[in-house]
């Protein structure tokens, strides 16, 4: 391999970073295409993201294309925006792909490219700036915002598209007009779609999921995770919260067996002893224990993505105690039954009481707690039985002076393609007078840290969660242009009372319209009134499907509404 072309700076740090890795993907060293892939957060947290990982290999997998990393830059990285493999300028690749894994992900890219001297905007790029693929969880969840910024958007999965996407990207050299034949050649490819030419697009899912093991190929104690070896078990949910976007993205419900798991461990892992087991659905893996007992026999420590509270059993509570596991999450979401149950999650107090119970005879030491306040229907007396829950569970698991329960107070904020997509999102002053009900029941309370929240940033993500393109450029106006968030949005026509505050019309487009995805308008709004008694899905066809309403502006063959008729962001 070539050296490093960076500052002495760059280099150090760089070299340092890989030293520390375990495991490798092997990179060609004479390829016919590079790939910069960025994900745009530190190391630690990139390194930490199964899904950017398993790009990085894919990539590599395929015959002439070299795909390296890039990250945002962090002391002593000396702000330069280069791969981590070679030390090139991002500028110096033909291609770009970007892996964003959450809203406010869009706000580090736009900073990141501007800071690498690649203009953000589509419109201001020519052949001489390299192409832009994004993809990750929002490319298949509402991309909307991403429209202004992207040449290509990968919806859904990647496992089945990522050669397809190689064999274009390689079909079409530099060359005049070279950006434009590449756009050409990836037209026609299932989950790709092309602002400014196509109308809609397929969310993909790779299936069966049993043909795409899923890993971290590399290995570092300089992740989030620290020295962990990654594997995934499941992939979707059945369990349809109303609130959560997972189960809807990634449906179906599909796992990888047992024995798969097993042998993926054995041939793939790089050498590391801690094993984490991934996928949103753990609770509902038949052979969960089973599984998890065969890698302690086999000298790993293993520990859990996420574990529903009513799967806390003795016998997994023996696997934390031999996997010497000392940090548990648990997320109740709401403090009363009542409100569990109207959110879709049912969860009654006596089985979260047995379950933190169980873990106060484990050697768990920290006990972390998630919840949402802002839900729709949620009252004063929901939030304040979150600090009485809280104190129930201090009563039970804070046996020693050395445990700690940590707890975790997030906004909810209204998800595409979830039943709750058309909810409004409580205002800044609702959500802080809420944290303050439950910091003020807290008082007293030794050994429980209450996780402080960013209002701005939670009502910043709710505004590109359901936003449409307005919504990206006000966060270009925010980052290249320096204006306040205020002054963005206006700039932008974005109203966060009409647009974010405020149930939206079930009957109007909503900005990920040209998504489809198989989920059912009728049937969430169905699910949304049997469930919370919520709008009525009277005169909604069962069989009209997101991705059947009109594409925002920007889009290939969709006019410019009139201002009355430009759907709203939230």
């Amino acid at each position: 391999m070539r050296g490093l072309t960076g500052s002495p700076g760059f280099d150090r740090t760089a070299r340092s970073l890989r030293a520390a890795e375990k495991g490798a993907v092997p990179l060609d060293d004479r390829p016919a295409e590079r790939i910069a892939l960025v994900y745009p957060n530190r190391y630690a947290v990139g390194m930490a993201s199964l899904g950017f990982q398993t790009v990085y290999r894919l990539f590599n997998e395929q015959p002439g294309i070299r795909c390296e990393r890039v990250f945002i830059p962090q002391p002593p990285l000396d702000s330069e925006i280069r791969a981590l493999e070679s030390g090139d300028p991002l500028r110096k690749f033909s291609v770009i792909g970007v892996s964003l894994a959450c809203e406010t992900d869009l706000l580090r890219l736009v900073r990141l490219l501007s800071d690498a001297g690649i203009p953000p905007l589509a419109s201001e790029r020519s052949d001489a700036h390299p192409l832009l693929l994004v993809g990750g969880v929002l490319g298949g969840l509402n991309p909307s915002p991403l429209l202004p910024f992207a040449d290509a958007i990968l919806a859904g999965e990647g496992e089945g598209v990522i050669p397809a996407v190689s064999e274009a990207l390689l079909s079409v050299r530099p060359g005049p007009n070279w950006k434009r034949g590449r756009l050409d050649a990836l037209g026609g490819i299932p989950g790709i779609f092309r602002p400014r030419m196509d109308r809609f697009v397929e969310r993909q899912v790779a299936h069966p999921l049993e043909q795409y093991p899923t890993y971290t190929p590399v290995c570092t104690p300089l992740s989030h995770f620290g020295d962990l070896f990654v594997v995934e078990l499941t992939r979707g949910c059945g369990r349809g919260c109303l609130f959560c976007a997972g189960g809807k993205l990634y449906q179906p419900l599909r796992r990888h067996s047992p024995e798969s798991v097993l042998d993926t461990v054995r041939r793939r892992n790089p050498g590391v002893r801690r094993v984490g087991l991934e996928g949103a659905s753990l609770s509902d893996y038949a052979g969960l224990e089973p599984l998890a007992e065969s890698l302690v026999e086999e000298g790993h420590e293993v520990s859990f993505s996420s574990v529903r509270v009513d799967r806390i059993t003795p016998q997994l509570v023996a696997v934390l105690e031999k996997s010497r596991v000392r940090s548990f999450t648990m997320a109740p979401e709401a403090g009363t039954e009542a409100l569990r149950g109207r959110i879709g999650k049912p969860l009654p107090d006596a089985v979260l009481t047995e379950a933190i119970r169980s873990l106060a005879e484990s050697p768990v030491e920290t006990l972390k707690l998630y919840f949402l306040i802002g839900l729709p229907g949620e009252t004063d007396t929901d939030v304040s039985a979150v600090s009485e829950l809280v104190r129930r569970a201090a009563s039970l698991f804070l046996t020693s002076p050395r445990r700690r329960l940590r707890l975790s107070v997030n906004a909810f904020v209204p998800k595409p393609f979830t039943e709750f997509q058309w909810s409004a999102m409580a205002d800044g002053r609702t959500l802080e007078r809420r944290r303050g009900l439950i910091a003020s029941g807290l008082r007293g309370l030794r050994n429980v840290v209450f996780s402080e929240k960013s209002g701005r940033e939670e009502l910043l993500q709710g505004i590109l969660a359901t936003g449409g393109p307005e919504a990206g450029m006000a966060a270009h106006d925010r980052v290249v242009l320096g204006l306040s968030w205020k002054k963005a949005l206006e700039r932008n026509g974005i109203d966060p009372e009409r647009s974010l505050h405020a149930d939206r019309d079930p009957g109007a487009p909503l900005p990920w319209d040209f998504v489809r995805s198989g989920v059912s308008k009728g049937r969430l709004l169905e699910r949304l009134r049997v469930w919370t008694g919520g709008p009525d899905a009277a005169g909604e066809e069962s069989t009209v499907r997101t991705g059947s309403g009109p594409v925002p502006p920007g889009v290939s063959g969709a006019p410019e509404p009139a201002a009355s008729e430009k759907p709203e962001v939230r």
